[in-house]
């Protein structure tokens, strides 16, 4: 198979270049580009044998090169690479004749193996490309906000109406309320629901990255700046840009985001000719907004153009009545999620639930639930298995299903449930830490330091 052509479209300068001597390595002829619209020059004059393509290169869909491809009558053998796996997404990638997925980072055998095998198959297949798009075609993602509350049933109703302007949004609450859902909630209901949801954290990023992340850059821009790349915005165009903590962004691209918004075009780093953009912005902040504004960290012109439609979500412990609603919700959702057959809870751990202030809100209730769910040893969930303070008291006098007292009373029993549970959530995702830190709601540092303490108490 040595000398046959293969075609690598990764933006990565160092993957690119590993993956080209790998393949030159083994004998390969290898031709490689960094954004697709490189890719798409390139194979309007050649045919290569294999193509491998990573799915976050600029400029380029995967599915959408599947399809075009598949169209054309003459489709290539292709191998996505992914960071960011979806299931419906592989599924989908598949179907349109994808020959491989894999997942990042991926090693030099695990990618040789892939091309050897693409190599040794037949002609990529031909899918009937209107059927599948009958069969395949995603269902749009309903947007459930669980309440009761009157306050939060206003805020919806409020929502509702303006979900289908163009108005800028600001929306405010502690973490953990469901901003980013109430965001999607907007998004679904407008006229823009077709066109993309783009997310941008302002406080995840450093300065210089959220400069380039969300209005792009030029080629040669600064050090490290090898292709053009399109911004959040320009990605973002027809459809809706979520900021999460958007006063945690520095004060001079807050000017540069006032001038978007007004203008409605971008300035690419580097660029020298603005951009043409259709973008409905929507952000959030867990600060009060108003009150940076007069601590001067927050301008206050881009405060009033994005308080167009101002949304202030209410804590959970204002939300008695969505206490139980939320828990019935997330005892199901995990249920069919981990395959468990929870029924409910039990008094004391519904009364346990109902005196917790929740300083997390929604977000900490369902990650208590979800544990509970995993850690539950019957159809219903006592309040050992919620693993909070205050669990030990009120267990005390409960029994389970066994007869056994539901917490010893020796020291340390919740030491030993902790144990317990966090083996068992390691168990139930086949040993991968970082999700099983993201369902116990702990960092997988945090995670790391109890499983050595374990180790050295063994």
């Amino acid at each position: 198979m040595p000398g046959q052509r293969i075609f690598l479209i990764i933006e990565n300068p160092k993957e690119r270049m590993n993956c080209v001597s790998l393949l030159e390595s083994l004998g390969f002829l290898v031709d490689a580009v960094p954004d697709g619209t490189g890719a798409r020059t390139y194979l309007e004059e050649n045919k290569p044998d294999v193509v491998v393509a990573d799915d976050t290169t600029p400029e380029f869909s995967a599915l959408d090169f599947l399809k075009k491809t598949s169209l054309s009558g003459s489709p290539c053998k292709t191998i996505i690479m992914t960071s960011d796996p979806v299931v419906d997404y592989a599924v989908n990638l598949m179907k349109y004749g994808a020959m491989d997925y894999l997942i990042k980072p991926v090693d030099d055998r695990q990618l040789e193996l892939s091309i050897r095998k693409s190599l040794a198959t037949g002609p990529a297949r031909v899918p009937d490309a209107e059927s599948q798009d009958k069969k395949i075609a995603p269902k749009k993602k309903q947007v459930k906000i669980i309440t009761k509350d009157s306050k939060m049933e206003q805020l919806l109703s409020l929502a509702s109406r303006v979900a289908d302007s163009s108005a800028s949004v600001l929306i405010q609450g502690e973490s953990g309320t469901g901003k980013e859902l109430f965001a999607q909630y907007l998004h679904e209901k407008s006229r823009r629901s077709s066109h993309p949801f783009i997310a941008v954290n302002c406080a995840a990023l450093p300065e210089n990255l959220l400069e380039s992340e969300l209005f792009g850059h030029e080629k040669g821009a600064f050090t490290g700046a090898l292709s053009r790349k399109m911004g959040k915005f320009e990605l973002a165009n027809k459809g809706t840009l979520f900021l999460d903590e958007i006063t945690e962004m520095q004060f001079h691209l807050q000017a540069k985001l006032l001038r978007v918004l007004q203008e409605k075009v971008v300035d690419r780093v580097g660029g020298t000719q603005a951009v043409d953009v259709d973008v409905r912005v929507i952000a959030t902040t867990n600060r009060d907004a108003k009150a940076s504004v007069e601590k001067q960290e927050f301008r206050e012109d881009l405060f009033y153009r994005l308080n167009t439609i101002p949304l202030v979500i209410p804590p959970l412990r204002q939300r008695g009545r969505d206490v139980g609603l939320l828990c019935d919700f997330f005892i199901k959702k995990y249920c069919r999620i981990d395959g468990r057959s929870v029924k409910g809870l039990t008094d004391e751990a519904a009364s346990l639930l109902f005196n917790h202030g929740f300083p997390g809100n929604v977000r900490e209730l369902e990650n208590i639930i979800h544990r509970a769910v995993l850690l539950a040893e019957s159809d219903y969930i006592y309040p050992r298995d919620l693993l909070m303070e205050g669990a030990e008291e009120v267990a005390g006098g409960v029994e389970t299903g066994a007869g056994e007292s539901a917490l010893d009373t020796a020291s340390g029993s919740l030491k030993e449930m902790e144990q317990k549970m966090i083996f068992k959530t390691l168990d139930q995702t086949e040993g991968n830490r970082t999700h099983a830190a993201k369902i116990l709601g702990i960092s997988v540092r945090t995670l790391r330091n109890k499983l050595n303490e374990y180790k050295e108490q063994a």
